[in-house]
């Protein structure tokens, strides 16, 4: 099935990330920061025993032409994957959200392209092709809420998702083409879909893979 085709202009690297944090132990990930400046600060904490990550972000959504929420991300090129187990630990607005996100800058009307779980447990997956745009979308049938295993695969320029609820096994979503060149920042975000309150999903059994690096021939 495919979810849609877009492309995306790099733009507004911000320099080498000039004004925002790094951030110390984060396990797989560097940096940890709050886009958009919602009025509810963000925070994330790693835990190395578990190798979790709890996630608290506030702000109107990911979506239209510019974004609030809360990201922990490290900048990567090439191709990989990322797959991460979410889970809602609070109470809020059915489509607060729980997303696995590639984005080209921290701007707030940066390109990007993003899997998403709804607090509902819808899953969607949304892009942003170029600065400053209204943002696109392709929800998916509702689930009902629960414990998600989401996993995100770019290969040049296909960015395929798959998805598990519960105990099930990981089905195939479909794939898109998305233009994000390289680098991108990669990483899991959280929104609360409002500006009055913020959210927490803990994410679990996170994974960043890379394919070896082909072997030159003499």
């Amino acid at each position: 099935m495919c979810l849609a085709a877009a492309s995306a202009v790099a733009q507004n690297h911000q320099g080498a990330y000039g004004g925002f944090s790094q951030s110390e132990n984060l396990g797989l990930f560097t940096n940890s920061d709050d886009v958009g400046d919602p009025p509810l600060k963000g925070s994330a904490v790693y835990d190395p025993t578990t190798k979790t990550y709890k996630i608290t972000g506030s702000g109107t959504d990911i979506w239209g032409r510019s974004d609030q929420f809360h990201f922990v991300w490290r900048e990567i090129s090439g191709d990989f994957t990322v797959t991460a187990t979410g889970r809602f630990l609070t109470k809020g607005i059915d489509y607060r959200k729980a997303v696995i996100m590639l984005r080209k800058s921290l701007g707030k009307d940066s390109p990007f392209v993003d899997f998403v779980v709804h607090g509902n447990g819808m899953p969607s997956v949304q892009f942003r092709k170029t600065q400053g745009d209204n943002a696109n979308t392709v929800d998916l049938p509702v689930e009902g809420p629960g414990i998600f295993r989401m996993k995100l695969s770019r290969k040049g320029n296909a960015i395929t998702v798959w998805l598990a609820k519960g105990q099930e096994q990981l089905r195939e979503l479909g794939t898109t083409q998305i233009r994000l060149g390289s680098p991108v920042l990669m990483g899991l975000g959280v929104s609360s879909h409002t500006r009055k309150a913020t959210n927490t999903v803990l994410f679990s059994d996170v994974s960043v893979e890379q394919p070896a690096p082909a072997v030159k021939g003499r």
